[in-house]
């Protein structure tokens, strides 16, 4: 990636170049974390989470050390109870 030059508006804001963008693949609305040090600032873009691909990581995963501690659909329902009452 080569260095390109920006400017600070009056408002405080900056433009990241067209091609740095592209690269990044950055769209309108990218959320990024700012940081400073010294005289250095840091963005990093960051990605909103996917809670849909989350859930079904969870899900997967669950499912997974259920069957590895032997674990039957009967057995979750009959903790469910129990810990209700």
């Amino acid at each position: 990636m080569d260095a390109e030059f920006t400017r600070l508006s009056s408002r405080g804001q900056v433009v990241i170049p067209q091609g740095i963008r592209d690269e990044l693949g950055l769209r309108e609305g990218t959320p990024f974390a700012v940081s400073a040090r010294d005289n250095l600032i840091i963005l990093r873009a960051m990605e909103a989470p996917n809670i849909e691909k989350e859930w079904e990581q969870l899900f997967k995963w669950g499912t997974e050390y259920a069957k590895k501690k032997g674990f039957k659909p009967d057995d979750v329902q009959k903790a469910i109870d129990k810990r209700r009452g």
